[in-house]
């Protein structure tokens, strides 16, 4: 099969072909009308010459001899006249080395003394090189004539050339500098579209991942729960194993729940569209209401000092926040103890454990979709509570962060001040 040439190559090759045909349909333009003027002026000269000589003749201001050598005498070297009789015999050239021999051919001259009128011909005559030779019958005296005027194409000739060369050389060299720059405007054009299409590659290659780990995801708690409701249906339990088989049921299903409402979170937060209503929130109260939903004492909320408030969505902030607490009540180990570290421009929203600290391979890909840092402690976590506090740090224009303390695990929340 053969390969397709890239856009880049295609889209320039294009623009090249459309700039020869423009270049060539322009040289064909000026050269053919270099040529209709030059010819134009010419021919205009010519009928003005023979009107001069032809009138003259008419009025019998002088011999056919002394009529030509005066027209000579005003004409510039290029340029001849003639004065012939219909038969072909040559009555004098004003041409110097002209001789008597006609510019004429016989039947030429049969034709103009028959019919009248002019005669129009380009001769290329050895001894007159290329001329343009106009001529017409003219009576006078009684006498029938034909006065023919030519001038010579060799300076005519010459700028045509000159134009052709011209024309030949430059035309390669403009095509060459197009090529040149319509390469370079392509790329410059393509540029941002090989971005978008490379944000498009990731954003499609993202999304098949994510597609696939959640259809795992959810693979496993419906599983679970067609498994627990088909031994129900079989064994029929009563008592304790019923109100057992229920609440696994139960926990099956709300498992199920959260998992549709994170992904549900992410997805919006794909499109750009993870609301966030922001009002003005009290950091030190905002840390005591998260601390306070996990009895027990394991969870502390630390003394934030001179009031700090910022504007931000709270119950996106206390989803970010019981998301971190909860992990590090999974993985590490009480008491986790939440503060607030103020930065110039930024306010850090901390949640700290006693525990182990994350594994050092599992940081970098701590936000990842579906990460777990020990994926077979049989927790029943679904591996995106750290993206989802990503995605609401990110609609508050802020970061999120995990690292490794003495003594534990540290994630945050940076968000602006």
């Amino acid at each position: 099969m053969t390969r397709r040439l890239p856009v880049r190559a295609r889209l320039t090759l294009a623009f090249t072909v459309a700039i020869a045909a423009v270049l060539a349909a322009t040289s064909l333009f000026l050269y053919l009308r270099l040529r209709t003027e030059l010819d134009s002026r010419i021919d205009e000269s010519l009928h003005t010459r023979l009107e001069l000589v032809s009138s003259r003749l008419r009025e019998g201001r002088g011999g056919p001899h002394s009529l030509t050598r005066a027209v000579a005498r005003g004409e510039e070297g290029s340029g001849f006249v003639q004065i012939l009789l219909p038969g072909g015999r040559t009555v004098v050239g004003a041409r110097e080395g002209l001789g008597d021999e006609a510019v004429l051919d016989p039947a030429a001259l049969r034709r103009l003394a028959a019919g009248g009128g002019t005669y129009d011909l380009r001769s290329e005559q050895p001894e007159l090189g290329a001329v343009r030779i106009i001529a017409a019958a003219v009576s006078a005296r009684g006498r029938s004539y034909v006065v023919a005027v030519g001038a010579a194409l060799e300076d005519r000739n010459e700028a045509l050339s000159n134009l052709r060369t011209l024309l030949l050389v430059g035309e390669p060299v403009a095509l060459l500098l197009a090529a040149i720059v319509g390469w370079v405007v392509v790329g410059a054009a393509l540029r941002p579209v090989d971005r978008m299409l490379v944000r498009l590659e990731d954003g499609l290659r993202r999304e098949r991942t994510f597609v696939a780990d959640a259809s795992h995801e959810l693979r496993t708690p419906l599983t679970q729960l067609k498994m627990e409701l088909e031994l129900m249906r079989q064994e029929r339990p009563d008592g304790e194993d019923f109100d057992a088989a229920i609440a696994a049921a139960i926990g099956d299903a709300d498992r199920l729940s959260l998992l549709s409402e994170d992904l549900l979170i992410l997805a919006r937060a794909d499109r750009g569209r993870l609301p966030v209503n922001r009002e003005e929130v009290d950091l030190g109260e905002l840390l005591a209401a998260v601390a306070a939903r996990y009895p027990g004492g394991q969870v502390e909320a630390g003394a934030v000092g001179t009031s700090t408030r910022i504007d931000a969505d709270r119950l996106r902030l206390e989803q970010a926040l019981g998301n971190l607490v909860d992990n590090a009540l999974a993985h590490g180990a009480p008491p986790v103890r939440l503060t607030v570290v103020r930065r110039p421009g930024v306010v850090e929203l901390h949640v700290t454990d006693a525990g182990g600290g994350f594994p050092p391979d599992f940081i970098p890909r701590a936000f990842d979709r579906f990460s777990q840092g020990s994926p077979g402690d049989g927790g029943s976590g679904t591996g995106l509570g750290l993206a989802i506090v990503r995605a609401i740090a990110e609609a508050h224009g802020g970061t999120a962060g995990v690292g490794n303390r003495d003594g534990g695990a540290d994630a945050w929340l940076a968000l602006p001040a």
